[in-house]
């Protein structure tokens, strides 16, 4: 992921007010904008947000989105409202049909999966209250379930650098969906990879 890329982003999400503007307006609805392009704070992260559990489970996750490159046709990093759309297929299916026309369950999976044809980074995205780390937050990346698919440190690095420009509620870590044992074990053998990773044993 290239610095250019990082800095545009970092600019246009300033240019949108707190995300409540442009790319992600807000419309009025009282469980708030659709996503935002920034989130600064622990308030503006709850709207975005629903209850998760208690540790060692998140305690409150969404969902985000960051581009493969900087293409000006691509949007920028969104974090997602679940409290409006759950399912981030559906989500950018309402929200932005003029970039994801006919989008599909197939279409989607193309969007975000392999390097082929990945046009986007997805994941989730939580809140955690560590006993003794605090309270931090922490991204996931979806990937095919296969070995060759799997993202290495320099990747993951680009994804970091992007989000933790546009969020600055809190600190921020890379971690694995409960499922995604493969990333995991893959993580285990970065050594000084240039940003944080919480392990959820």
């Amino acid at each position: 992921m290239s610095k250019l890329l990082v800095v545009s982003w970092l600019l246009i999400g300033c240019g949108n007010g707190n995300g409540r503007q442009g790319i992600c307006p807000d419309d009025g609805d009282p469980k708030g904008p659709v996503c935002m392009v920034r989130v600064e704070t622990d308030e503006e992260y709850e709207i975005l947000s629903g209850a998760a559990g208690t540790f060692p489970t998140p305690e409150r996750h969404n969902k985000y989105m960051a581009p493969v490159s900087d293409n000006p046709e691509l949007l920028p990093p969104l974090f997602q409202n679940i409290n409006r759309y759950d399912v981030h297929m559906y989500f950018l299916r309402a929200v932005f049909p003029e970039h994801f026309p006919d989008l599909d369950e197939q279409k989607y999976l193309e969007l975000i999966l392999t390097r082929e044809k990945r046009r986007y980074f997805s994941g989730n995205f939580f809140r955690l209250d560590h006993p003794v780390d605090g309270r931090f937050y922490a991204f996931t990346v979806y990937t095919a379930s296969r070995s060759e698919e799997l993202l290495e440190a320099g990747e993951i690095k680009g994804i970091y650098d992007m989000l933790a420009g546009v969020f600055t509620a809190g600190e921020l870590r890379y971690t694995f969906d409960a499922f995604d044992a493969m990333a995991k074990e893959k993580a285990r053998t970065w050594v000084g990879p240039g940003f944080p990773i919480y392990f959820p044993d």
